[in-house]
């Protein structure tokens, strides 16, 4: 009877169909001419190729509430809808299914013409086969990775994800005590990780290990939470009292004092204990390791001279490998090891040079006197934002001139918070670093800083020049004003280039030791190159500690030749030892941006400019080093 029903429906349609006026007919010829021509080929491509890039983007955000609420501040405008708060607790099953994933959409996203996509679309579906292509490649050496990294491990960056969930609705409240409530469990998938790391070969060193077990016991104790010092109990208090103020009808004294005691027994219950196991856990696999490996730390199979033959014997290992797809992933650049190194030797002896010709006539000269006295982040900030204006294209949020932006909305003024980085987790943190705000409410940004730094002068200003203006504050804002995410494909929003983003940072930390010379009575052209040779020295150890094998009496006798002290020597390698590529990641991604600069001075001539380039840069969007040199090219 269906089947009927729908049969007589079709013939009554058909009917109408038949008494359609005549200029309907017209009008129906001109659209199935539209869809016999090229320009329907290029909808329908494009219409694919944004239908799957959504569908990927749901899926790396869906089962994720703390990456969904950094990412989105309304998921609902995007087709995510997720009523339990989860934290993805790692499983070999769970990793299986998601190279799975990887491998359908690259099948998927090949049977798509580039050819006939738009011409962004076109830029996008590039950056898109590269990065699961290189996903993939990664996905072969899965034990690799390393997350419980001293400095920069998950013990580390949850608590400060944490810190910083906003609550803009009451959900949000219960969201994130449900996510607190999970640490444990997070923890222990993240543990079966590293037992599977060890039954490979392939644990961390011992002093990893210690420091590691280090800081887990000293993050969290009982009376840090009882008496309210510890950062995640007056985080969480001063959030629940701005959410109080902001909706006082959504929240009463009652439900306040609630809210803050469950916190507080989530805290000695649940992450307290969490960061004991994982201490004493990885007590047990460290030993276990070092009983069963008679070498006393990780392989070192690839130990070689200075000259860089790798492996001593000319065959590249397991561990080469993937750190040359490491390189790739964290600077977005295809440069071959040897080709990094020669870039990078290149890059020391000059830096030397001039450091050496600049101190010289530092001496000869006299440096007059500017600023008497210290200035604070907030002057520094406004002083970079008025100076970069000739250099760098405008943000348009907030400004009469938004109505250039392809978001076709208002967009409201950006604005800054400074915090300063809890004693807790202050010794192995980085002296100051940006948080990135979600894609769809980006004006609210914040910079935190490391008390225990001594940022002052100069340093303090390039320092917030590298995460505000013009550096990764100014760059953010700028991507997402720019539309290259928008709800139609949101994909690129999510899409991590972290060589784009540090790198653009580092270049203009160093150009605003121009704008600092107009402020302090240091020479800054010499701190200028002192800094970029440093950042240059070590990025060559880490290349030579974790491809060609650099063992640590090496990197001693190395750096006593620039009258570094063993123990400091030990310091430096043991960072870049748990850090691999991360020098790389700013400094090789640096130089990738002075050579597509140069390249940009050698195709555009008398019509260059620092200020186009930077533009160029800006508008292309994170991307990899090799997609961006093509769209160089492309515009010629």
């Amino acid at each position: 009877m269906h089947i009927l029903s729908r049969i007589h429906n079709l013939s009554t349609r058909k009917k109408r169909f038949l008494v359609l006026p005549f200029a309907c007919l017209l009008f129906l010829a001109g659209f199935s001419a539209f869809f016999l021509s090229q320009n329907a080929a290029s909808y329908f491509a494009d219409a694919s190729y944004n239908k799957l890039c959504r569908e990927i983007f749901r899926s790396e955000l869906t089962g994720n509430t703390l990456t969904l609420h950094y990412t989105l501040q309304n998921p609902a405008d995007y087709g995510i809808y997720e009523d339990e708060a989860r934290l993805p607790v790692y499983s070999a099953e769970n990793r299986a299914l998601s190279g799975a994933a990887v491998t359908d959409w690259s099948e998927r996203l090949s049977a798509i013409d580039r050819e006939k996509l738009s011409d962004e679309n076109r830029y996008s579906y590039t950056l898109l086969t590269r990065y699961l292509a290189l996903q993939q490649s990664l996905s072969a050496y899965s034990c690799h990775e390393e997350p419980f990294s001293p400095n920069s491990g998950m013990q580390q960056t949850l608590p400060v994800l944490f810190s910083e969930y906003r609550f803009t609705r009451r959900k949000d409240i219960d969201d994130y005590l449900s996510l607190l409530s999970q640490t444990g469990d997070y923890f222990q998938g993240l543990l079966a990780y590293e037992r599977e790391k060890a039954d490979a070969g392939l644990f961390m060193s011992e002093d990893s290990a210690d420091a590691l077990i280090s800081g887990c016991e000293d993050f969290i104790t009982e009376d840090s939470i009882n008496n309210g010092s510890h950062f995640l109990v007056d985080s969480f208090a001063a959030r629940l009292l701005e959410f109080q103020k902001t909706y006082p009808e959504l929240l009463s004294e009652e439900a306040f004092d609630t809210y803050y005691q469950e916190n507080v027994r989530i805290l000695k219950e649940d992450v307290m204990p969490a960061y004991q196991m994982l201490a004493e856990e990885m007590t047990q696999l460290s030993e276990n390791v070092c009983h069963s490996d008679t070498t006393g730390g990780p392989d070192r199979s690839a130990d070689s001279d200075l000259a860089g033959n790798p492996g001593g014997s000319g065959k590249i290992s397991e561990k080469q490998k993937h750190y040359s797809l490491l390189i790739q992933k964290s600077t977005g650049s295809y440069r071959s090891p040897e080709e990094i190194r020669e870039m990078l030797y290149a890059q020391f002896d000059t830096l030397h040079a001039e450091l050496i010709n600049l101190r010289k006539q530092a001496q000869a000269s006299q440096t007059s006197a500017r600023h008497t006295h210290p200035l604070s982040v907030e002057d520094i900030l406004a002083f970079l934002q008025e100076d970069m204006k000739e250099d760098f294209p405008s943000l348009l949020s907030g400004s009469s001139e938004q109505s250039k932006s392809p978001l076709k909305k208002q967009l409201p003024a950006v604005s800054c918070d400074i915090k300063y980085i809890s004693k807790s987790l202050s010794a192995s943190s980085a002296p100051a670093f940006y948080l990135t705000p979600p894609m769809d409410a980006f004006d609210k940004n914040v910079i935190y800083i490391n008390p225990d730094s001594s940022l002052e002068g100069a340093a303090l200003f390039t320092t917030l020049a590298h995460e505000g203006f013009p550096g990764h504050l100014y760059q953010t804002v700028y991507a997402r004003e720019s539309g290259i995410a928008d709800r139609q494909n949101p994909l690129r929003g999510i899409l991590d280039y972290p060589g784009y983003c540090e790198g653009w940072a580092l270049y203009v930390e160093l150009c605003s030791y121009d704008y600092a010379a107009s402020y302090y009575t240091v020479d800054t052209e010499v701190l200028k190159t002192a800094r970029s040779l440093e950042l240059c020295l070590c990025a060559l150890l880490d290349l030579h500690i974790h491809y060609y094998g650099l063992t640590l009496p090496q990197a001693q006798a190395l750096l006593a030749g620039f009258g570094i002290s063993e123990d400091a020597a030990a310091n430096i390698y043991s960072y870049i030892e748990q850090e691999p590529a991360n020098y790389l990641k700013y400094y090789l991604s640096y130089l990738e941006i002075l050579s597509l600069k140069q390249e940009a001075e050698t195709l555009w001539k008398d019509a260059y400019s620092d200020y186009r380039f930077h533009q160029f840069y800006l508008d292309a969007g994170p991307s990899d080093f090799l997609s961006l040199y093509e769209r160089l090219l492309a515009e010629q």
